[in-house]
């Protein structure tokens, strides 16, 4: 099962963090707090905040590989990327703040949240907590390879211990795919 990757909510989370992270983070370190933030999202509520299509497991923790192509120009979405951020060698810099109108109130505050509870850690203590989340060890089990694996939206479901409303998530996330579906053809 997958969910759409909302691009324009990806924007707009990215936007809230670097706001937090004083306009400019690290690419690894925004890849990493978007995926925790989508997590806690799914753990606290139900639904994540980005979206689950391609969830991979890599070397340096799980990530949103359509974020990863976002950030690195390989996205169909690049233009819209690139009118509020420039990356500029590893990092990436708020240029002009994107709009929040697609977050909710409480996306919003869980994104601050995250950002709040890291500061004083550099990027790899966070890449080392996400090698703690149970759906990476599953599906990266050998970190001397340089590949990367995908991660079923099932077992983010189960990892977040939401396994008692799986089949109800998977179906709001079905649900929200045919929706947007239904309403990009008007």
């Amino acid at each position: 099962m997958t969910h759409r990757f909302d691009v324009e909510k990806a924007i707009q989370a990215t936007g809230v963090l670097l706001r937090k992270e004083g306009k400019s983070a690290s690419r690894i370190r925004i890849l990493k707090l978007l995926y925790i933030a989508d997590r806690m999202s799914l753990e606290k509520t139900g639904s994540p905040i980005l979206g689950s299509r391609r969830l991979v497991a890599m070397k340096h923790g799980p990530l949103h590989s359509e974020m990863l192509d976002l950030i690195n120009g390989y996205h169909i979405a690049e233009a819209a990327w690139s009118r509020h951020f420039r990356n500029v060698g590893k990092d990436v810099v708020l240029e002009e703040e994107p709009d929040v109108g697609k977050l909710s109130r409480h996306e919003i505050q869980l994104l601050n949240e995250i950002v709040d509870a890291r500061l004083n850690l550099d990027d790899w203590q966070i890449v080392d907590e996400t090698h703690q989340f149970q759906e990476w060890k599953k599906h990266y089990p050998d970190l001397e390879e340089n590949t990367s694996r995908p991660i079923p939206v099932e077992d983010l479901i189960e990892a977040t211990g939401r396994g008692d409303d799986k089949e109800s998530i998977l179906q709001d996330m079905k649900d929200s795919d045919a929706f947007d579906k239904f309403f990009a053809r008007i």
